[in-house]
């Protein structure tokens, strides 16, 4: 019997050894955070703060960093890339400068010339014929000249489109000439909206002449095409130079008063960097002095 009480007493004595050595909640040390002052957690807040505004800005100016430093590396090679003699006559970009196509042209044929009117811009065939005012309405030969006509004036020309005279309100030119024509004696013929006159270039006089006078009245015409486009580029120009595309896009000049305050805020952002990335710095090396 003794043998089998000490079989039993022997678990009871190894849990009641077991209980003795575990721990219990007066005799646990539970490790608690530091708790931090005031001033502590004001410097963790404004790191924060700084951190995430850091970012944040960082991002923002990041793209205009991009296109700040890509297009000033080209602009820096202008001579060398020959940006400035290199031109792009994209119609979309030319309209968006506000460089807009030439209006529908008028044009007359005078033998195996034609005299055009683009806008205010008279030109015989693809040279431009310089102040003439008015309206374009035909043109016709008159011997070894040509006469061109517009609503208020005249204008004498060479063969190969020389201004030879020009005639207006001082040489009693009427200012509402509506056709031009040649007669079948080879008379020069206008037609304002109450008379006719007949023109003679070789004395540049002008007469009345009969109200049903017959003449072959200049019509306009479709010109060749190759021409018109040619007159098209030189009513827009040779189009904008790379370089001056690189220069609008480096300083924002290319999206009008909006694109140069965006590039303003890029330059602030920048600036917000350099200043929040040194607080930044000097934060943490304060840290790491405390640490140590």
């Amino acid at each position: 019997m003794s043998d089998i009480a000490e079989v039993v007493k022997g678990p009871r004595r190894f849990a009641k050894q077991f209980v003795s050595i575990m721990p219990t909640p007066e005799t646990t040390a539970i490790p608690s955070e530091p708790q931090l002052g005031l001033r502590d957690r004001a410097k963790l807040s404004v790191r924060n703060l700084l951190k995430s505004w850091h970012r944040t800005v960082g991002i923002f100016a990041a793209t205009f960093l991009l296109l700040l430093s890509s297009t000033g590396l080209l602009l820096m090679q202008t001579d060398e890339l020959e940006l400035d003699t290199r031109f792009v006559n994209n119609d979309r970009l030319l309209d968006w400068y506000g460089i807009r196509p030439a209006p529908p042209p008028v044009s007359f044929a005078v033998g195996d010339h034609w005299i055009t009117q683009l806008g205010n811009q008279l030109y015989f065939d693809a040279s431009s014929l310089q102040n003439i005012d008015g309206q374009l309405i035909g043109a016709a030969t008159a011997g070894s000249e040509i006469v061109v006509a517009t609503n208020s004036m005249l204008v004498l020309l060479t063969t190969n489109g020389t201004i030879a005279e020009k005639l207006g309100a001082e040489s009693d030119i009427p200012s509402d000439i509506e056709y031009l024509g040649s007669a079948p004696s080879g008379e020069v013929v206008l037609k304002t909206a109450s008379q006719v006159f007949l023109f003679d270039p070789q004395t540049a006089r002008l007469v009345i002449g009969d109200s049903h006078q017959r003449a072959s009245w200049s019509a306009p015409e479709y010109a060749p095409k190759i021409l018109l486009d040619e007159l098209n580029q030189r009513f827009r120009g040779a189009g904008l130079s790379i370089e001056r595309i690189l220069l609008d896009l480096h300083t924002g000049r290319i999206f009008g008063g909006a694109g140069v305050a965006l590039i303003n805020l890029a330059s602030l952002a920048l600036l917000v960097l350099v200043i929040s990335g040194l607080i930044l710095w000097r934060l943490r090396a304060r840290e790491k002095k405390n640490e140590a």
